[in-house]
């Protein structure tokens, strides 16, 4: 049985209540633009970055401020802020990100939390980083568009047929997840398919789409027989590389470092930034937050997965501007 409970507003009014004034939106484009051609010149290595999912708006900009100022300090990266809005869980149960805003009642608010989301936004860009979000309900992408520069469809969707259509219209970058298995091949087959025009129905219409021509895949690990396995080593990067290849695809890579690549442990990122940089990654999506933990309801503290403090962080994008330099 379903329900409905309320109407959403309109996009139009959702952008009239939170604007995105003609400064920024030059900047949005222009974000855009620079990481439209970084993923084909390659000259920077991208580092997405920030909470596994957004949530204390105030928290967020404590972060995001401190994430720029270290982002400018790194000349060789182009670090892309991780606003996630919806957050999935394998059982379906948790937080379920900002967009899903709990009144004083604990009923759901997503009219007020697609107002909390597009404000955080807006002030990323007003600090001047570029935004990243996963594409999770597209039904709620128009509420966004107007301000990520980086989607994500993640390793619950990316083999399924509405996210991979749906993806396929997207005109700026995005990665395209493993699925939870791990299978390099079939994340390939996801990439192919995004990355191909595609007639669908969505939202009572007929859509067309010309294939996303900014996608690439994301190596994220996959959970076995209840056991984590990861696939950044040397011998996974150059075996997608050379699936890739094969089907006249951009052969980008992009390293999730936690999720599975971690075991779900956030302090393993460390090590695995060292070992995805030297395997020829392309660049890295890391969890941080400005404390290190998760499961918690802590100002600035995780409250899904396992991150690492912004003091790890620091350090971690550091060290991956000498690598990157010193190729």
């Amino acid at each position: 049985m379903f329900t409905e409970q309320k109407k959403l507003g309109s996009i139009k009014a959702y952008r009239k209540l939170v604007p995105l004034s003609d400064k920024l939106r030059r900047r949005k484009e222009q974000l855009d633009a620079q990481l439209k051609e970084n993923f084909i010149s390659r000259n920077r290595f991208v580092v997405v970055c920030g909470p596994c999912s957004a949530d204390d708006p105030a928290a967020m900009v404590e972060y995001l401020l401190r994430l720029k100022a270290v982002a400018d300090a790194c000349p060789n990266l182009l670090v892309v802020a991780r606003i996630y809005t919806s957050k999935p869980h394998s059982n379906g149960q948790g937080y379920k990100g900002a967009a899903f805003h709990l009144n004083i009642n604990d009923s759901v608010d997503i009219d007020a939390g697609i107002v909390r989301c597009r404000q955080m936004m807006v002030k990323c860009l007003e600090i001047g980083l570029p935004v990243a979000d996963e594409m999770l309900y597209p039904e709620l992408y128009g509420y966004f568009e107007d301000l990520v520069s980086y989607w994500f469809v993640g390793a619950r969707s990316s083999e399924d047929s509405l996210h991979r259509n749906f993806a396929s219209g997207l005109d700026v970058c995005c990665g395209v997840k493993n699925a939870t298995d791990g299978n390099i091949e079939k994340v390939v087959d996801s990439l192919y398919a995004v990355s191909k025009e595609c007639v669908f129905p969505f939202n009572g219409a007929q859509m067309a789409t010309d294939g996303a021509r900014y996608a690439h895949i994301v190596l994220r690990g996959g959970l076995n027989d209840g056991k984590f396995t990861s696939n950044i080593s040397a011998k996974d990067i150059a075996r997608a590389k050379q699936l890739l290849q094969h089907d006249g695809l951009n052969d980008y890579v992009m390293a999730d470092l936690n999720h599975a690549n971690s075991g779900k442990v956030a302090s393993r990122q460390i090590d695995n930034a060292k070992q995805a940089i030297a395997a020829g990654v392309d660049g890295v999506m890391i969890e941080s937050y400005l404390n290190a933990g998760g499961q918690s309801s802590e100002y600035g503290t995780s409250q899904t997965d396992d991150c690492i403090s912004f003091e790890q962080t620091k350090l971690l994008l550091e060290y991956i501007q000498a690598s990157v330099a010193n190729k």
